[in-house]
């Protein structure tokens, strides 16, 4: 049963994300309250280099209050930019690695309860370090780690990994390499 759009307020507006909150009918003919954030849009990318490594970021999450380990991600640029592109471009600046050879695995919705987020996750096979990336963005600190495939798979089933999009990358670049 699909909710009718009534109206909406914009409550917070930035450069990639803004959160409205809707009014909307409900099927039963009641009124009620979404919140949607609207965002514009990530790629994530799981580089393996030709000896079997995974490259992951660690990072501190001011969220959670903690530090992460994750595959290499970031927001569009533009709502209108590939996500190869952005796969790319994250995939350099945040570790100096690239890849000839980057492949779609999956298109995510990460919290589809109150938001439209898509991430497109995809995989470089044949890693390769470039350079050191010279700057992150003023509010990242990034350590770049690399580990073999299982080990990341064991972070994962210990619960060392629990970011949504790097378990889902890791679990699927499994199955694929099987």
């Amino acid at each position: 049963m699909k909710e009718l759009f009534q109206s909406r307020r914009t409550v917070y507006d930035t450069d990639f994300l803004q959160v409205h909150e809707d009014t909307v009918k409900l099927p039963s003919g009641r009124t009620s309250t979404r919140v949607v954030v609207d965002h514009i849009g990530a790629a994530a990318v799981v580089p393996l280099t030709s000896e079997g490594e995974v490259v992951l970021v660690r990072q501190y999450r001011y969220a959670l209050g903690a530090y992460t380990f994750e595959i290499p991600a970031g927001k569009k640029d533009a709502k209108e930019e590939d996500s190869l592109q952005t796969a790319t471009r994250e995939l350099w600046e945040e570790t100096g690695y690239a890849s000839d050879d980057i492949t779609f695995l999956k298109r995510i919705h990460t919290a589809i309860g109150f938001s439209n987020e898509v991430i497109d996750l995809y995989f470089a096979k044949d890693a390769y370090f470039v350079e050191a990336p010279t700057a992150y963005e003023e509010d990242e600190y990034i350590d770049v780690h690399r580990l073999s495939l299982s080990e990341a798979l064991e972070w994962v089933h210990r619960g060392k990994i629990t970011d949504a999009k790097t378990v889902i990358a890791l679990l699927l670049l499994e199955k694929l390499l099987k």
